[in-house]
């Protein structure tokens, strides 16, 4: 594509799920694409993915830890002006509220929604100089809708990212910022592998949530191989970069647009039913007590 682009684009998390897509698709789209990832090794991997697609030369490796928010601040002094930034790195804290540390749900909030507020801070001054920038957020259908049972601090991560996200949108406006809201639905990313690797230690035999883990691994082992490849959220993420008048949100995946119609119209008890019936809640199975 040869249309020439206002400037280089970061997106952070980019070594695997929709943080690849996306550096990839804006890649063979024109755009200059700087992708965090957490270490060399990933960041060579990023390098050798880019060139099989033919677009090495317009993707480069950061390595950086976004959860190091003093690490963000310093590495910015050394990186370029960016048009555009694609806050997409987070993860799920699977697990019951009751079996969650403290430390747990902070490192959770650390990662999806503090962290992108420090990327965005970052860049902010040198899209003001510009006079123009855009900001995604990459949040879920669950920063719209607490759908998922034994993943309440991911969806207070998503939540809370939504809120800041909306509050920023209107702080930055009359500076040629524009902040952009993707919200996912399920796509093949490994969150939920990875989330369940993160509980492991919480899946005892003796939790009272015991089959309710046992539920949602079914669950989301059905889902993950069914679930699409993620390159319509990067599309998303490129038209919300690419669009002279983007929209406010963008939901992506017919199991998130079933979700908005559901939630507009579905009273909360039903709602709340159906939960307990996913995870496997509606018996006690805590028989201590």
């Amino acid at each position: 594509m040869s249309e020439r682009r206002p400037g280089p684009i970061l997106v952070t998390g980019a070594n695997s799920g929709i943080g690849l897509a996306t550096v990839l698709m804006l890649a063979s789209r024109g755009w200059t694409v700087y992708g965090t990832v957490r270490s060399e090794d990933k960041a060579d991997e990023l390098r050798r993915r880019a060139r099989a697609q033919e677009v090495g030369r317009r993707v480069h490796g950061v390595v950086l830890d976004v959860s190091d928010h003093e690490a963000v601040v310093e590495a910015w002094k050394d990186l370029p002006v960016f048009y555009g930034v694609v806050n997409n790195a987070g993860y799920a804290e699977s697990g019951a509220v009751e079996e969650v540390t403290a430390a747990q749900a902070r490192r959770q909030l650390g990662i999806n929604l503090i962290a992108p507020a420090v990327v965005a801070s970052c860049a902010l001054p040198g899209m003001r100089r510009r006079g123009q920038g855009r900001i995604v957020m990459v949040s879920s259908i669950a920063g719209r809708a607490a759908i998922m049972p034994l993943n309440a601090w991911y969806h207070a991560s998503k939540f809370g990212l939504e809120a800041l996200s909306d509050v920023l949108r209107v702080e930055v406006a009359a500076f040629g910022v524009k902040v952009v809201i993707v919200e996912p639905g399920f796509f093949r990313t490994n969150i939920e592998l990875r989330a369940r690797e993160k509980s492991g230690s919480r899946r005892r035999r003796d939790s009272p949530y015991a089959a309710a883990y046992e539920r949602m691994d079914r669950l989301l082992d059905l889902v993950e191989r069914v679930a699409p490849k993620p390159d319509a959220v990067a599309r998303a993420i490129a038209t919300a970069l690419e669009s002279r008048r983007p929209r406010q949100r963008y939901v992506v995946g017919l199991d998130a647009l079933a979700t908005v119609a559901t939630q507009a119209f579905t009273p909360r008890e039903i709602t709340d039913f159906a939960m307990q019936l996913v995870g496997g809640l509606t018996g006690r199975s805590d028989k201590s007590s």
